[in-house]
């Protein structure tokens, strides 16, 4: 017991630490497409980036579920279990990938005229790699699942270098935002290709496992992503609607920068979830495990804000530079936002690992809140912040009164 749990401790600073630096890296690549490229061309280079992200909710719903069932049959030792739920949502994801790539490619011409872009082929382009990440993410859910956080570790790894790579020599070659479209689509499949799980040859599918159980929890994740599509991109992809492309690309610097709460702090929920489910399998208490997750989220958070509030001029200068200087006052404002949308996560990924799905709904509807309130509140960039501080105090005072309102009704049960 005590080399299992010393070992998850190992692979799970592992996989932090690998967080850290993929996190830098994409930073990185954004820093100097924002130099490079400038406000203009920097705002389509944000479009697509958000635009992956938005696909990447998707995708995380595929990860998440099967991370839930293969750390609850692996915790049973039903390998087989595992080989038959691995083969029924690689199936699902395909085809989920492949409707994706029809509609970004065959509606990229739409695209090109709602976002205000110079260009469809970039759209089109990113819409090659998405039955690619689908299976990615199953792939990355049976490793999440497995505890197998090194391996884990080393797809984000490949990700974020093919990306640079790829990106930043065709950027630099002349080919701009569709290079930069050919780094994100590259990196997804050459990430697909290292992420493959090899499964016991010696050991056949077993589909006898609830279908409609794994359904109903694969949909109540796509649920919530749905949300976190909202919350987390509804802004940028607005401001691009709403602004010219110059301050388009201003705000989706700040967003950059301000984001850095969310992508820190990303890590603990990825290592909190397959524990919370495994622990709660075994029947046993997981309590301090949540406690610590919100704990070390809500110090990293705490500091990030604490350092964009003391140093706004310097972050944006030494990320940025001056083009970029206008933003500075309204740094910390954003971050704050980020910081609370980050500490509720923590609340909602705890609960949905318990198959309880209020939570879920509460986000949704904040989701949809922030799109109504920014499509009628966008006089400039400080009333869109102040929106989305607002609805994260909701949203956050929510799923406090819903934890301790589920704590209490359990306890008086008992």
């Amino acid at each position: 017991m005590a080399s299992t749990q010393k070992k998850l401790v190992t692979d799970g600073s592992i996989l932090f630490a690998s967080t850290l630096l993929v996190n830098a890296g994409n930073y990185a690549i954004n820093l100097v497409f924002g130099r490079w490229l400038g406000p203009s061309d920097f705002s389509e280079v944000s479009l697509l980036v958000t635009l992956i992200l938005m696909v990447s909710f998707f995708a995380l719903a595929f990860q998440l579920t099967a991370a839930k069932y293969v750390a609850s049959y692996e915790a049973e030792g039903k390998q087989s279990l595992i080989t038959g739920i691995s083969a029924w949502l690689n199936k699902r994801a395909v085809m989920g990938g492949i409707a994706m790539m029809v509609i970004v490619v065959s509606m990229s011409v739409f695209w090109q005229d709602f976002f205000q872009t110079s260009s469809y082929l970039p759209f089109a382009i990113l819409g090659i790699g998405m039955p690619f990440y689908m299976l990615m993410s199953v792939n990355r859910g049976i490793l999440q699942g497995k505890l197998n956080y090194k391996k884990l570790a080393l797809t984000y790894q490949s990700e974020m270098w093919v990306r640079l790579i790829v990106s930043m020599a065709l950027v630099y070659l002349g080919y701009r935002v569709n290079g930069v479209a050919w780094g994100l689509t590259l990196s997804l499949i050459a990430t697909w290709w290292i992420s493959r799980v090899k499964t016991d040859s010696s050991t056949s599918g077993d589909t006898s496992f609830d279908q409609k159980d794994v359904l109903k929890f694969l949909l109540m994740i796509l649920l919530y992503e749905c949300s976190q599509i909202l919350i987390n991109n509804s802004d940028i992809i607005l401001v691009k609607h709403f602004f010219e492309p110059e301050e388009a690309g201003l705000y989706a610097a700040m967003a950059l920068i301000g984001r850095i709460v969310y992508f820190g702090t990303w890590t603990v929920v990825t290592l909190l979830f397959p524990i919370v489910v495994k622990l709660e399998k075994e029947g046993k208490d997981h309590t301090l495990y949540f406690v610590g997750g919100l704990a070390v989220v809500g110090i990293i958070a705490a500091g990030i804000v604490l350092f964009s509030y003391l140093f706004p001029e310097m972050m944006v200068n030494i990320l940025f530079g001056e083009a970029y200087i206008s933003i500075a006052p309204l740094l910390w404002k954003y971050a704050l936002a980020t910081a609370l949308f980050a500490l509720s996560n923590v609340f909602v990924y705890y609960h949905i690992s318990l198959d309880r799905v209020l939570p879920v709904w509460i986000s949704i509807l904040g989701g949809i809140a922030q799109i109504v309130l920014i499509s009628l509140f966008h006089a400039d960039f400080e009333q869109i912040i102040n929106v989305q501080i607002y609805l994260m105090i909701g949203l956050m005072a929510s799923m406090i009164l819903f934890h301790f309102g589920h704590t209490f009704l359990k306890s008086s049960k008992s």
